[in-house]
């Protein structure tokens, strides 16, 4: 068996950056080593597994200039396979590109890193089968060239011939990864691509397999789901991957319908989380028609309710809660509804924001932030929620 783990990130001071700044005292530490976690989790199965080999394609860290903590949790990790006699084949990323090889740590014997040539290294199976690999390392944030025609086709006299590679699908010189497209991997006929940068899992091709497995923990609210790694078994000379789940915290969303009072939302919600099999960190998307309810979550009393009722043997922790929009579609009398549909695009660009005082902001990163398609959202969608709270609590005027 081989394990390919495509993509590890690592960040361990996340807090403050995805919103969990406040999280309980009990959970902050669970928080800050899920990363270490998933993958002590993934060397615990390759040793067990007795596995050939590890590759590790790019985004290692989540910086080029990452701590000693989390340098020497990786050197550990490497090191114990190096004690299970498994070499690990890894390369570097746009997230942790090198800028001075001379900064890298000592790494155990059993590792060979690529440079940012592309480079094939050979390897030999317990059962005596010869694999050639092939990859590069990012030595720039940026490559906006289709490094996969560069590579070689499939060496002769080699059972299996995988490629590593990071970057995303797109156009030569259009594309800041490394853009590819499957025909260029399909021209080398290689038995398996290894693909690292896309945090999500998703499969190209099936068979010969082209895929990437995403990370081995989830760093954001964007990258929901369960995590983990792929095992590559060689059935009948084909190279097939199983998905392993390995990381300890699973980012989640959840819509629930709630009635009554606060204490009996918080109980509802608690009794449906119920006990995943991974600890979550919920987003939740709250549909009620309680104008109490309504204000406490335009308010953030309801997620404070939540953080209150948390006990450390939950195996979930909410952090954020919001109103389910579908409900303000169907009635909306504080404004006109055809009116609001008609205008709304209109109302939240650059020009309207810069009339109401946005032309008084010169910070930079703050006209970046607002300017943003995702705060125009955030901004339309908040003001949508007072208007539902308005009208169920009676209100014909809004400000």
């Amino acid at each position: 068996a081989w394990i390919l783990s495509l993509k590890e990130q690592w960040q361990l001071r996340w807090l403050s950056k995805v919103g969990l700044a406040n999280v309980p005292a009990w959970l902050q530490n669970n928080l800050q080593t899920a990363s270490e976690t998933a993958l002590a989790r993934l060397v615990d199965d390759a040793i067990a597994e007795s596995v050939d080999f590890v590759l590790l394609a790019g985004d290692l860290f989540d910086t080029t200039t990452p701590d000693t903590r989390a340098q020497l949790t990786l050197v550990t990790a490497l090191q114990r396979l190096d004690e299970a006699n498994i070499p690990v084949v890894m390369g570097f990323g746009n997230h942790d590109f090198v800028q001075d090889w001379q900064t890298l740590p000592v790494w155990p014997a059993n590792v060979t890193v690529l440079p940012a040539d592309i480079t094939t290294t050979q390897l030999t199976t317990t059962r005596g089968e010869k694999v050639a690999i092939t990859g590069f390392s990012y030595t720039t944030r940026h490559i906006t060239e289709d490094m996969a025609v560069k590579f070689p086709n499939k060496l002769p006299g080699v059972a299996f011939h995988i490629g590593m590679y990071h970057g995303s699908v797109g156009q030569d010189g259009t594309g800041d990864y490394a853009p590819f497209s499957l025909g260029d991997l399909q021209a080398h006929h290689y038995d398996y691509w290894a693909l690292g940068h896309i945090h999500v899992r998703q499969t190209l091709q099936a068979e010969p397999f082209v895929g990437y497995s995403g990370s081995l923990q989830g760093l954001n609210r964007n990258e929901s789901g369960t995590k983990g790694y792929y095992l590559v078994e060689n059935q009948g000379s084909h190279l097939v991957p199983e998905f392993t789940p390995v990381a300890p915290i699973v980012w989640a969303t959840h819509d629930i319908t709630l009635m009554g009072d606060l204490n009996t939302a918080v109980t509802q919600i608690r009794r449906e989380l119920g006990t995943p099999e991974e600890f979550e960190l919920v987003s939740l998307t709250v549909k009620t028609d309680e104008p109490q309810l309504l204000s406490m979550i335009e308010n953030g009393q309801l997620v404070a309710a939540l953080t209150r009722a948390s006990q450390s043997n939950d195996a979930f922790y909410v952090f954020d809660v919001r109103l389910d929009s579908t409900p303000l579609k169907a009635t909306l009398p504080a404004v006109d509804q055809h009116y609001w549909d008609e205008t709304a695009d209109a109302v939240f660009d650059f020009e309207t924001l810069q009339r109401l005082g946005l032309k008084q902001v010169t910070d930079a990163s703050i006209l970046t932030l607002f300017l943003s398609a995702d705060m125009m959202a955030e901004l339309k969608e908040a003001v949508e929620t007072k208007l539902r709270v308005a009208e169920q609590g009676g209100q014909t005027d809004v400000d």
